[in-house]
């Protein structure tokens, strides 16, 4: 199920890619300050805007032409299921990563 989670937020970062030349996707695991691993997915896609940003975890929301809303609300309770966390930090036009914290 972790597997379906980094493909969603790697297909997302490859649709946000589209058309945009020296585009990046960054994946990284670390451990955080409590021993925790964390993997990162970022991209420097045109980014998630503040208002957007919780909004994104809600399922059928969408801010893309035609998208479902149900990869990244699928891809929380995933999450949940396995006792972590996801969430997001964005900077329109510069970059968005998503934390999957367990």
């Amino acid at each position: 199920m972790i597997e379906q989670v980094l493909i969603n937020l790697l297909m997302n970062s490859v649709q946000a890619l589209r058309g945009r030349t020296e585009g990046i996707i960054h994946l990284q695991a670390l451990l955080n300050h409590r021993g925790r691993v964390v993997l990162q997915v970022m991209d420097n896609g045109p980014g998630v805007t503040p208002e957007n940003l919780e909004k994104i975890f809600v399922p059928f929301f969408s801010t893309k032409e035609g998208g479902s809303g149900i990869g990244l609300s699928l891809s929380r309770q995933i999450m949940r299921l396995h006792h972590g966390s996801i969430h997001v930090q964005s900077e329109p036009e510069m970059k968005t990563v998503m934390y999957l914290t367990f």
